[in-house]
Order: structure tokens, then sequence, then C-alpha cells
């Protein structure tokens, strides 16, 4: 039995309709793959393997740029990465991992540098097993309850203003600049990247707060979504992570749920960032459980991805299913 490998191509689309129904037995959301695969500003290769012709196999790229003072990077999250039921009992170690190598070779031909995820503890381990992922940290999440804004946060808010809304404004872009310049390493945080991120799509919606300073440029921000009884802060960044802008922000999150189920905020980013530590030390946030970790693939051998991805500052925006 031989697999071919090869880089998706849009009219694979309905044959990897078929595949999703039959791996997760359930079927393919279009609007998903249109936003997520034909929507996306910065686009990254997809491999598919074929068996007598038929596609048995997929490896999504979501498509992205590392940001950061030390360079732009061309950047893919690993994504809906699949196999057909029927033939596990055929082959199942060598196809995962020749799809696995061939998407590989596919984001090295692009000048990728390493490929992220957040598999569970299944998928990580296999990862690791078969195709060389390294596990950076359990993908660290921190809660705590809704609670009414507080009147410190009100009296502070007076020298900003928040907007509520659907997209980012043009106020954001200077904010942008700094994010996408701090020392380490993040997604693009530009307005237009933002902007595709959290569009509706399916059943996705997201409600950004901007908080703005006397110039009218946005000193900090966040994207929330509502799954049940929780708010998920999507993204949440702050110009100057040690100014009570953070307070401001958090208030007008909370702000911005009136009307909803949301009781607990949930933020996920990693221990070791400062609004990690105001967040638990100032802000009532505590240790959440979590059920995937934070993965890399190093691919470019002149590129220390592992050291470099200790320093990746993501959130829940990084992880496509949010």
């Amino acid at each position: 039995m031989t697999f071919q490998f090869r880089a998706a191509e849009p009219a694979d689309r309905p044959a990897l309709f078929r595949l999703f129904e039959n791996a997760f037995g359930a079927p393919a959301d279009p609007r998903i793959w249109e936003w997520k695969y034909d929507r996306n500003p910065n686009p990254a290769p997809s491999a598919v393997a074929l068996l007598d012709g038929e596609v048995v196999g997929f490896y999504g790229g979501w498509g992205t740029r590392y940001r950061g003072r030390e360079g732009n990077r061309p950047g893919v999250a690993a994504v809906d990465v699949m196999t057909e039921p029927a033939v596990k009992t055929l082959g199942l170690h060598g196809l995962f991992a020749g799809l696995g190598e061939a998407f590989c070779g596919l984001c090295r031909e692009a000048g990728i540098p390493f490929y992220f995820g957040f598999p569970n503890e299944r998928h990580r381990l296999a990862g690791e097993r078969i195709l060389g992922y390294v596990s950076v940290e359990p993908a660290a999440e921190w809660t705590r309850p809704v609670g009414l804004p507080g009147l410190l946060g009100r009296i502070r808010r007076r020298l900003r203003s928040a907007r509520a809304g659907a997209s980012f404004s043009a106020a954001h872009d200077p904010l942008a600049e700094e994010l996408n310049a701090r020392p380490g390493w993040r997604t693009d945080r530009s307005r237009a990247v933002l902007n595709w991120r959290f569009s509706p799509h399916a059943d996705a919606s997201y409600r950004v707060v901007e908080l703005l300073d006397p110039r009218g440029a946005s000193s900090a921000c966040a994207a929330l979504r509502v799954v049940e009884d929780r708010a998920l802060l999507v993204e949440l960044q702050v110009r100057d992570e040690e100014s009570g802008a953070l307070a401001d922000l958090l208030d007008a999150a909370e702000e911005a749920l009136a009307g909803t189920a949301a009781r607990r905020l949930v933020l996920r980013a990693p221990a070791w960032s400062r609004l990690t530590r105001r967040a638990v030390e100032e802000f009532g946030f505590a240790p959440a459980p979590s059920d995937c970790h934070f993965e890399v693939r190093p691919l470019d051998p002149s590129f220390d991805a592992v050291s470099e991805a200790r320093a990746f500052d993501y959130r829940f925006l990084d992880h496509e299913i949010f």
C-alpha cells in the first residue's frame, strides 16, 4: 500500500468534507472552512494524503504571521488533522507520519520556522512520538467570577472612554504596532487580521472592547465570546501592562457582558506574562483546568523554535475553535 502526499487544492474541498464526516461523525460546516482557509489574510499550506487517487488524510494549515521585536515571519497552526477511519487498519502510523512530514515540507518551503497547535493529551503524545512535537507547557487558563464593575475602575475611566462593537477601529492601529514590536513572539495583531479573526463565522460571534485614551488612541483591547456561562477573553491586550488600563479594560469588558448568561471570565495566557501575573495578584483570577498543551514542531534548524516558543504570548484567539 502506497500513499501519495501533496499540497491541498481548492478542488479537494468536496472530498475533504466527506473525509471530515467520516472522521468526526458530523458534517463539516462550509462557512467555517470558508472563513478559516479562504478569507484568511495570511494563507498557509495544507497537505492531503491520497490512496488510489482518493483523499484519505488532511493536515490543515491555519496561517498567521509571527510578530515581535526579533522579526516578522510567516507562521501557521496545525488544524483539522484527520485520516480516513477505514484506512486505520491498513497502516495508520505510516499515513499519519507521511502526512505530517509532507505538511512540514510544505511549511519549510514557505519559510515558516515552526508550527504550533493546542492538542489534547492523546494527540499530544501521538504527535511527540511520531512527528517530533515539543511540549512548551500546558495551555494556561485563568478564571474569575463575573462581578459588577468597581467604583475605582469607573473613576479611573473618566480619563478614558470605552468603545464596544463588533470590530476593531482605526484607533487600534498604534496599539497593534506596539504589540507587534514587543520582545518575544505573538501572532499578528494588526487591525485587518483581527477583524477577519473576529468576523462572525458559523455560530461564533464576538464583542470587541477598546479602551481609548484622551487622544482617541486605543490603550487596551479585549474580544469576548460567551459560551454558555463562560465569557472567554479570546483577546486581551494592554499597551502598558503595569498601568491602571488593565483594571479599566476588565471593567469595560464586564459591562459589555450585560444581559448575557456569562458568570465567569476565562483568560488563556502564559503563566510567565506580566498581564497574567497582575490578573492573578490584583484582579481575582485563579488557575483553571486546561485540556490541551501548547506544542510546537521545529522546522528551520537555524531558528531555536523551542526556546523562542517559551516567549510566545498566546491567547484563545490562536486556537481556531474559539
